[in-house]
């Protein structure tokens, strides 16, 4: 009787070993429920494509408008003094991607340079650059190979007739809006220092007073 027990003893010990081993091997091969849900959420993340517009100040995902702001921060500002920071503001009239592997882009361009001093960024310099810029796309990106800029002063009205043709009028309505753009200006200069955290809470220009920017 006693060897008998101990036979069924044995036997249940077993058992249960094989049961919790089993039961360890199906948690490690297939996660359930919320932590299924975080393996694929983080597996998402590390393929998702990263934007690298920040530090111009680009806070979207079109792959035209991040090289518009690139190649004012890069190639434009280049005529100016060398200062901390160079923002660019982009009023784009209108965008023609109907040719394949390339893209036009009419728009009202400025280009600033700053300086920080202490909480505020400066304005030292900068311009406007109303125009067309052509790209061509390279793989899953775009590069401006050439930039029209309307001509300045009594031949401006003639010129950006002729490069803006029947977005003439549009463009006019933006470039004469100077409230609309100082406000874009602020929005796209509170997003490049809250995506490159900048230790700074005002935007001034020479002569006025500081603005405080949207900070996150």
């Amino acid at each position: 009787m006693r060897n008998k027990l101990m036979k069924l003893s044995v036997l249940l010990l077993a058992l249960m070993m094989v049961f919790a081993f089993s039961g360890c091997s199906k948690a490690d091969e297939e996660p359930a429920g919320d932590a299924a849900e975080e393996v694929e959420e983080t597996a998402e993340e590390e393929s998702a494509p990263v934007m690298i517009g920040a530090e111009y100040g680009y806070a979207g995902e079109d792959p035209v408008e991040a090289e518009v702001y690139r190649y004012l921060v890069e190639v434009v500002a280049k005529d100016y003094d060398e200062a901390d920071v160079s923002i660019p503001t982009v009023q784009i009239v209108h965008e023609d991607l109907s040719q394949e592997n390339e893209a036009t882009v009419w728009g009202d361009f400025w280009i600033e340079k700053y300086n920080i001093e202490g909480d505020t960024l400066k304005c030292v310099s900068g311009g406007n650059y109303p125009g067309v810029m052509h790209l061509s796309k390279n793989g899953d990106e775009y590069e401006v190979t050439s930039f029209d800029v309307v001509a300045d002063g009594g031949e401006f009205e003639s010129s950006a007739k002729e490069l803006f043709g029947d977005s003439y009028e549009d463009f006019m309505k933006v470039y004469g809006d100077s409230d609309a753009r100082q406000e874009l200006r602020k929005i796209t200069v509170s997003d490049y220092v809250n995506m490159n955290g900048l230790e700074v809470t005002k935007l001034q220009d020479e002569g006025w007073d500081p603005v405080d920017l949207y900070l996150q």
